[in-house]
C-alpha cells in the first residue's frame, strides 16, 4: 500500500471532531425535541401517540448511529450529544411512569452523572471514545422495552399499571442499573490506571 493511500484510509476513518451540522446530529436534535411530545401526550392520556413519539426516538437513536459510522460523519459534539438525548428520554418518560419510585430515577441520575465524569477523564487522559459494554446497552433496551409496556398497559388493557408488576420492573431496573454501574467503574479505572503507567514509562 502506498503512503497515499494509507493517508487516504486515514482521513476516512478520521473522526471529524468540528461538525455539528450532520445528519446524525440533526437525528440526536429531533430526540431533544420529541421529550416535551411524549410527556404532553402521556399526561393528556394520549397513550398512543405517546407510545408512537417514544417508538420514533428510539429508531432514530438507532438510525443516527449507523449513519454517522457507515458514513463517516462521527463528531465530539455528535458523541456528546446522543447520549444526552437518550438519557433525558429515559429520565423524562421514566418520571411520568414511575414517579412514585423515585429510587429508580436517582439510580439512574446517580449512574449516568458518575460514569459521564469517568468518560470526560478517559477522553482527555487517553483521547479515546469508549463504546458501550453488554450491560449498558442490556439496561437500555430493558428500560425501552418498560416504557413501552407501561405506556401501552391502559389502553390496550384498560386498567392502570399493576403496582405489583410496576415494583418488580422497578427493581429489575435498578438492578441492571446498577450492574452496570458497578461494570462501567471497573472499565474506566482500568482505563486510567493504564494510562498512567503509560504516561508513566514515558517519563522514565
Amino acid at each position: 500500500m502506498s503512503e497515499k493511500d494509507r493517508k487516504q484510509i486515514l482521513q476516512a476513518q478520521h473522526v471529524d471532531t468540528d461538525r455539528i451540522f450532520t445528519l446524525p446530529n440533526m437525528l440526536s436534535f429531533l430526540r431533544l425535541l420529541l421529550i416535551p411530545l411524549i410527556v404532553y401526550f402521556f399526561e393528556t392520556d394520549q397513550y398512543w401517540w405517546a407510545f408512537g413519539m417514544l417508538l420514533l426516538s428510539g429508531a432514530t437513536d438507532v438510525i443516527d448511529g449507523w449513519i454517522a459510522r457507515t458514513f463517516h460523519l462521527v463528531s465530539d459534539f455528535g458523541k456528546a450529544l446522543d447520549p444526552i438525548a437518550d438519557k433525558l428520554t429515559q429520565i423524562a418518560v421514566l418520571f411520568c411512569l414511575m414517579r412514585e419510585y423515585w429510587w429508580v430515577l436517582a439510580a439512574l441520575l446517580f449512574k449516568e452523572i458518575f460514569i459521564g465524569v469517568l468518560t470526560l477523564i478517559a477522553l482527555h487522559r487517553t483521547h479515546s471514545i469508549y463504546s458501550a459494554g453488554w450491560y449498558g446497552k442490556l439496561c437500555t433496551v430493558v428500560i425501552y422495552l418498560s416504557m413501552f409496556v407501561l405506556i401501552l398497559w391502559k389502553p390496550v388493557i384498560g386498567t392502570a399499571p399493576n403496582p405489583t408488576f410496576v415494583l418488580i420492573d422497578s427493581v429489575v431496573i435498578v438492578a441492571l442499573i446498577l450492574l452496570a454501574f458497578v461494570k462501567y467503574l471497573i472499565y474506566f479505572l482500568r482505563i486510567l490506571r493504564e494510562a498512567r503507567a503509560d504516561d508513566t514509562r514515558e517519563a522514565t
